[in-house]
């Protein structure tokens, strides 16, 4: 977790910090100097999110950028604010047991886009992201922002939104 490299820097967590400033000291970095993927959520986030969203066995809508090699999908739409081509997916993000299945895509990513059909919530990311944006109602958000798996902050409509490690 970001929280765990962001101690042993000795930093303070914000909303929108930086992978690169968190490891700017050697001792911070991961064992295996291992660091988020960007565009890709890790298995563990996305399992923690289903858990804590409290999901059913209904089909879910995904979405991932076409660009990725591999990328296969035949429905293609283009999502703002830059107009990238998104391969849409749908499926079930818990069996009948309510145990977590977490999405795939054909390039073997998790899903950059996650949303309901009642647009409860949405998840999403940008191609070069780190991090995950939930826009969701205020009793979501807090039992998003309130479980300790989860590095999770609170951000406002009026935050602007820094582009990650650029």
């Amino acid at each position: 977790m970001w929280s765990d490299v962001v101690k042993h820097a000795g930093l303070e967590t914000s909303p929108w910090m930086q992978w690169d400033e968190v490891t700017v000291s050697p001792e911070a970095m991961p064992a295996n100097n291992s660091q988020p993927d960007t565009g890709n959520p890790h298995p563990s986030l996305a399992k923690a999110l289903i858990r804590v969203l409290s999901l059913d066995s209904r089909r879910y809508n995904f979405a991932t950028w076409e660009g990725y090699a591999e990328e296969d999908g035949e429905s293609v739409i283009e999502f703002s604010p830059v107009g990238r081509g998104m391969v849409l997916y749908s499926g079930k993000l818990v069996d009948e047991k309510r145990t977590a299945i977490v999405p795939i895509t054909d390039s073997g990513r998790v899903p950059m886009y996650w949303w309901p059909d009642d647009l409860h919530w949405c998840i999403g990311q940008d191609i070069y992201a780190r991090s995950l944006i939930i826009g969701c109602d205020a009793a979501t958000a807090g039992k998003i922002l309130a479980d300790p798996e989860l590095d999770a902050y609170l951000i406002r409509a009026t935050d602007t939104v820094l582009p990650e490690d650029f």
